[in-house]
């Protein structure tokens, strides 16, 4: 016991001290990615260093045995590698033009001092989650982890510097600075063509490891029970978004060509997911609340994926079916997809959510309840009657060529027309009624048409079924309160 207490304030201490620096080189990394004017995805970065830094140095805190907190720590401190070094080559080899050393050593560091927080951080938190210790059959997913990092950072190390740069996570502007002043400090380099297999090799490996960690998280949450059920949950939970995220990049960048920088920004969102679900885990902060919320992302998730297919195809297929009988893109198509997605929100959302509960349990009755509540919310904040109105009247105006028109509701001033575009004079050429089943809502008025072209019997058919559904608009939104009732008449 009392090589325990002794030892106890030293691992506090150090918890601490190396938590906040790691904390601190992040903001400083920020800073100077800032001063880089990289994109602004990279906060995010730093912003997973700062969190996992301090959680980290909690964790270790409380629990020295438990190498989830000191991982933490390490990761916080490899995340400031991913601008501090390119900022001072670029100093010393740019502003300050050769006047302060190991410039170019700076540089060759920076380019791949960032790829263990990629390759290494999660991975072996993941297999060593929750209480610290890598079960014995999972301990090729450290295998795999350390190989791929290790291709993958030699494989850019040994770069030429012309393509070594280009793993700096800094603007074009600057790259295009460091081209001419940057060496490689090994003294040798090999072929790129020669190199490009190593990295996807050993990205590759990366993702396996990945994958690995996954599965041992899923395998012992299978076997799980109670509060450490609870906690891998949390923690499957941050993992699966940034795994998926990172699949993703590898293709990216592989297989499409994109930048890298690009192609791991979501894995730089998702990020931010892994040490607050970690610390809410490790420490066991409402844990019970992860149910709930991987069941609004599943839903959610799903339903934002099926209504902007169907947002994205319909205006897709309108606008192609506008332009081959018209010619000319057409606004309609957006109005229509709108509404079309409108329609399909509460259906889509109750058959995503009870395909979700069935595979989850289900809900209490307190979240059911309001689950609907902000199922007709979202409904009715499509629908706004007064927008539409507005809408029929300029778009009869701009598609008639029609000097003028006006809308009057018999909900507001007869007197005074609840919106009017152009000049519509004394006189106008066409009324039509604003009804809902036998009721008269108001009335559409349009005046003469530009050239003196009259209204054809199809004009006035059309303009009668556009104002008929405006009126079915008003009457839905008086059922929800978006419109006044008529005043009654005076005795």
């Amino acid at each position: 016991m009392a090589a325990v207490s002794d030892s106890g304030p030293r691992s506090i201490a150090l918890a601490w001290v190396l938590g906040i620096a790691g904390a601190l080189a992040c903001a400083a990394g920020a800073a100077m990615a800032i001063a880089f004017g990289a994109p602004p995805s990279f906060l995010f970065v730093y912003l997973v260093g700062v969190l996992m830094g301090l959680l980290g140095a909690l964790i270790a805190s409380r629990d020295s045995h438990n190498s989830i907190g000191w991982l933490m720590i390490a990761t916080s401190l490899g995340t400031c590698l991913l601008h501090l070094p390119a900022r001072y080559g670029y100093e010393a080899l740019v502003i300050q033009r050769g006047a302060w050393p190991f410039g170019s050593l700076a540089v060759w560091f920076g380019a791949w001092g960032w790829v263990p927080v990629l390759g290494l951080a999660l991975p072996l938190i993941a297999v060593r989650f929750p209480d610290g210790k890598v079960p014995h059959r999972w301990r090729a997913v450290d295998w795999l982890a350390i190989a791929g990092t290790v291709l993958f950072s030699a494989s850019i190390a040994l770069e030429p510097p012309a393509t070594l740069i280009q793993f700096l996570a800094i603007p074009g502007t600057a790259v295009d600075l460091l081209a001419s002043r940057v060496q490689n400090p090994l003294g040798f380099s090999a072929a790129s063509y020669l190199l490009i297999p190593v990295q996807g090799a050993g990205l590759s490996l990366i993702v396996l490891g990945y994958v690995g960690a996954a599965g041992s998280v899923a395998a012992r949450f299978r076997h799980a029970r109670g509060e450490e059920r609870l906690q891998l949950k949390w923690f499957a939970y941050a993992g699966a978004l940034v795994a998926v995220c990172l699949v993703y990049g590898a293709v990216a960048w592989n297989f499409f060509g994109q930048p890298l920088y690009l192609a791991l920004t979501p894995v730089m969102a998702t990020y931010l997911t892994v040490p607050v679900a970690i610390g809410v885990a490790v420490l066991r902060y409402r844990l019970y609340d992860i149910d709930l919320i991987i069941n609004r992302t599943l839903v959610y998730a799903s339903l934002t994926a099926i209504l902007g297919g169907v947002y994205v195809a319909g205006i897709e297929f309108l606008q192609r079916l506008f332009i081959y009988y018209t010619g000319q893109k057409s606004d309609t198509a957006i109005i229509v997809t709108v509404f079309a997605v409108a329609t399909l929100f509460t259906p889509a959302q109750k058959w995503v959510e009870s395909l979700v509960e069935r595979r989850l349990g289900g809900r209490g009755p307190a979240e059911k309840l309001e689950a609907l509540t902000a199922s007709v919310e979202a409904v009715t904040r499509v629908i706004d009657p007064h927008q539409v109105a507005r809408r029929l009247v300029d778009d009869a105006v701009a598609a008639f060529q029609a000097v003028g028109g006006a809308l009057y509701l018999d909900s507001y001033d007869h007197s005074q027309p609840f919106h009017s575009n152009g000049q519509l004079g004394a006189e106008h050429a066409l009324e039509v009624a604003v009804r809902h089943a036998e009721d008269d809502l108001g009335k559409l008025l349009l005046g003469h048409r530009r050239g003196h072209v009259p209204y054809s019997e199809h004009d006035r058919a059309v303009i009668q079924r556009s104002a008929e559904a405006l009126g079915e608009a008003l009457a839905v939104g008086h059922e929800f309160g978006h419109v006044h009732q008529p005043k009654p008449a005076s005795m």
